[in-house]
């Protein structure tokens, strides 16, 4: 476990295992007020801003179920254009020269349990329960009405196929991925993280070697879990 740190742009989102927003500036959230949201097929045209995150990072299986309160194989109901995006700005004064500024979005994504491989005794859930998990990644619109997709440290949405999650309650007890993209993994794409194009060396080097540890991990988890993929591809 250690703490890993990424920059992008001067925006900084903290993250302990879960997602955690910190911000002393004055700021109003908007919610589902981005008109025309983009259809699936334009998704990938939108411009990806991704700003600086500090995490602590989970580099194997065992270290990352001990973090989870709950982890389970799901499926998001909608696509994420579809989903809720919530985004908070800073407020500024009324003026056309000092225009509001993005400090951080998430997108409230509902998933479909498929299956339960861990649990909080307290707290029982079951196989076709539909819950929302917290991702930090949103659209949003800049001052010049231009949609853009937020992110933080290169984290992907879940897309729509079969996920295994591995989930933490935030402060506001609501659930959230843990381990940025390390606790998400797509049961049927090898190669689901890629890395944002506008990096330096350094950055990109330390996000390859995300991708690379991403894999490791989702090869324990196929071993571990073979049984119950397999059950859930098979239906």
């Amino acid at each position: 476990m250690k703490n890993k740190k990424l920059f992008f742009l001067p925006v900084v989102v903290t993250f302990i295992g879960l997602i955690i927003f910190t911000t002393n500036l004055p700021t109003h959230s908007e919610e589902g007020k981005i008109d025309k949201l983009p259809n699936e097929e334009k998704i990938n045209e939108i411009p990806i801003v991704s700003s600086n995150g500090n995490y602590i990072s989970f580099e194997n299986l065992d270290t990352l179920e001990q973090n989870s309160e709950l982890i389970i194989i799901a499926q998001a109901t909608k696509n994420f254009e579809d989903r809720e995006h919530i985004n908070k700005f800073h407020e500024t004064p009324e003026d056309e020269y000092q225009p509001k500024f993005l400090i951080e979005g998430i997108t409230k994504t509902e998933v479909n349990i498929k299956e339960i491989l861990k649990q909080p005794e307290d707290e029982q859930y079951n196989e076709g329960e539909i819950i929302s998990v917290i991702e930090p990644i949103s659209i949003f619109e800049d001052v010049d009405k231009v949609k853009k997709i937020k992110t933080v440290s290169n984290y992907e949405a879940i897309g729509t196929d079969d996920y295994i999650l591995f989930l933490k309650k935030n402060s506001y007890g609501e659930y959230g991925v843990i381990n940025m993209n390390n606790g998400r993994f797509n049961l049927s794409n090898n190669n689901e993280v890629n890395t944002i194009k506008t990096l330096t060396a350094s950055e990109e080097r330390e996000l390859n070697e995300d991708a690379l540890q991403h894999q490791q991990i989702k090869e324990t988890i196929f071993k571990k879990y073979d049984a119950e993929i397999k059950e859930i591809q098979n239906q």
